[in-house]
């Protein structure tokens, strides 16, 4: 399966710049994990499409901030709906922005310790018959790194793969820097600022604030270009580290006093006010509120993978910012002021 380019080249669908200035309000959603039945309700009830699927947000700019891929569901179709919604909001005067999560960038370069039968599915062609001619067609093509037979074994398995389920094969292909889908991603940011605000996956550690967005933007793009097995990529990378900005863990075990100085030394070295994150579930860093959008030090921290995937419970949850300051937390039936 190839998912189709044509929308690269349309308003929306090129390669994002990392900084903007909205023009009309921000929402936020974390981490879906392939629940796109959730995810187009939250679009519904946060007023962005209509029943038939279509933009209506007018200039509002939606945020992803990562994690479509991993845990199960129909990641396949997210996608497709992304692109399509980035075309659509961007010929209304809106924007719709996806960042890098840490599923996606361990599903480019073949970490698949997450991925599910149910998602390779959503990459399979119609029948069993079409994708054995597909794979037998592909054991002989060259090898894509150019003969590294060692390299050409992690990466394309050809024994492997008859033993794999329906889907695995398109999955990889497409999911891989070089596939359809992985072109796709690696044009993706994995920082954003809307305003004053940034947007990211993980978390933004002190360290990596010294650089400006746009180079640390840079330099994990150049990393997640590479077609390399995941683990063969360059470990002092921000892209991997385990405080970079697809891992960093921001709110577990600190305290606020800790948590508030931390993001006044960020924050305060790009000159911006606040930080919007996912990937930590919410009743991982208080298990009072599952399901909830978080405000920690102050307002100077949101968090908003609320658990949106069925692996989690598919709890629903957006994360309104209006062009005045307000932060809202939107539910399925009611809002609530942060």
């Amino acid at each position: 399966m190839e998912i189709n380019s044509d929308v690269a080249s349309a308003p929306g669908g090129s390669e994002s710049t990392c900084r903007m200035q909205p023009p009309g309000r921000v929402v936020a959603v974390g981490d879906i994990h392939g629940n796109f039945e959730g995810w187009v309700q939250i679009l519904r009830f946060a007023d962005l499409i209509d029943h038939k699927g279509s933009w209506v947000g007018g200039n509002t700019t939606l945020v992803m901030t990562g994690d479509v891929v991993g845990r199960g569901g129909y990641p396949k179709r997210i996608y497709l709906w992304l692109r399509r919604l980035m075309r659509e909001a961007g010929n209304a005067g809106g924007r719709v922005e996806f960042l890098l999560g840490n599923h996606e960038a361990m599903s480019m370069h073949h970490i698949h310790s997450y991925t599910t039968v149910e998602e390779y599915r959503d990459f399979a062609p119609p029948s069993e018959l079409d994708q054995g001619a597909l794979r037998s067609t592909l054991i002989a093509l060259p090898s894509p790194s150019g003969g590294d037979a060692q390299r050409t074994s992690a990466m394309f398995d050809m024994a492997r793969m008859q033993e794999e389920p329906l889907g695995w094969l398109e999955f990889r292909r497409a999911m891989a820097p070089t596939g359809m889908v992985g072109r796709w991603l690696v044009k993706r940011p994995t920082l954003f600022i809307a305003g004053k605000t940034l947007f990211v996956h993980g978390g933004l550690h002190p360290r990596y604030s010294v650089w400006k967005p746009e180079e640390l933007n840079s330099r994990i793009q150049r990393e997640m270009m590479r077609y390399q097995p995941y683990f063969e990529l360059d470990a002092r990378s921000p892209a991997l580290a385990e405080d970079g900005p697809h891992w960093y863990r921001i709110a577990m075990r600190k305290s606020q006093e800790v948590l508030k100085a931390e993001l006044e030394e960020t924050l305060g070295n790009w000159e911006i006010d606040r930080m919007v994150v996912g990937h930590t579930p919410t009743f991982l860093i208080d298990a009072r509120s599952p399901g909830q959008v978080l405000s920690l030090a102050g307002g100077r921290l949101f968090c908003i993978d609320v658990g949106i995937g069925r692996a989690y419970g598919a709890r629903l949850a957006a994360l309104e910012l209006t062009p005045d300051g307000n932060a809202t937390a939107i539910y399925p039936d009611h809002r609530q002021k942060l």
